[in-house]
């Protein structure tokens, strides 16, 4: 079988093609070729910056969230207080429980590069037996 070789630039000898430099002259073969780069980090780079920003706005309205809620509960609720104990009553009758329902309605807009515009809603119940 036949070797490839690479005729050297400078002296015109052949040399072997993994051969840095020509064993005869001297002479980088490699220095004209080009370095050879990663495009991994690059690509990792610019793929992360849209995840890294969207989990920041999710930390973000989380923490507002969580910040709201705290500030409009009433100062009596925040601090903790000993339990009450009740003395023991006896109910012979069934009490009527409450009810609570919770009606979620939600309206959705989505367009694509077309131009196409599709809306709907969507509406949920949940009724809670307190």
């Amino acid at each position: 079988m036949s070797q490839v070789q690479r005729i050297c630039p400078q002296c015109a000898d052949a040399t072997p093609l993994d051969a840095q430099y020509c064993p005869h002259c001297g002479y980088d073969t490699q220095a004209g070729l080009p370095m050879r780069q990663s495009n991994l980090p690059v690509t990792l780079g610019k793929a992360a910056l849209p995840v890294l920003a969207g989990a920041a706005t999710l930390a973000l309205r989380a923490g507002w969230k969580l910040l709201n809620s705290r500030l409009t509960q009433p100062p009596t609720l925040r601090q903790a207080q000993p339990p009450v104990t009740k003395p023991e009553t006896r109910v012979t009758e069934a009490v009527p429980r409450s009810r609570r329902t919770v009606r979620i309605r939600s309206s959705w807009m989505v367009g694509d590069a077309n131009g196409v515009w599709k809306q709907g809603t969507s509406e949920h119940i949940f009724d809670f037996d307190e």
